[in-house]
């Protein structure tokens, strides 16, 4: 187990970055879009940028999660059953 300051300093680190893309996306607003740092460490912020999403590797089937490589499956049968007509 980590211990909590760890835990808290990688919320903050999170939470920055988070505030960083928010501010670069809406660059013409003065405001943030949440008042304080904690909100931003709980609620979603994505961009296309490779830490946002590294949980899913589009190149490679074994990193998607179950319901998307259901469906890369089922476009893969769609193209051979349209290849064979």
């Amino acid at each position: 187990m980590r211990p909590l300051a760890e835990k808290r300093h990688n919320d903050f680190k999170k939470a920055i970055r988070k505030r960083n893309i928010d501010r670069e996306v809406r660059q013409f607003t003065d405001k943030d879009w949440y008042d304080n740092l904690h909100q931003y460490s709980k609620n979603k912020i994505h961009c296309s940028c490779p830490l946002c999403c590294a949980k899913t590797d589009r190149n490679a089937k074994e990193g998607n999660p179950i319901p998307d490589r259901r469906k890369i499956e089922a476009m893969d049968e769609q193209e051979k059953e349209l290849e064979e007509i």
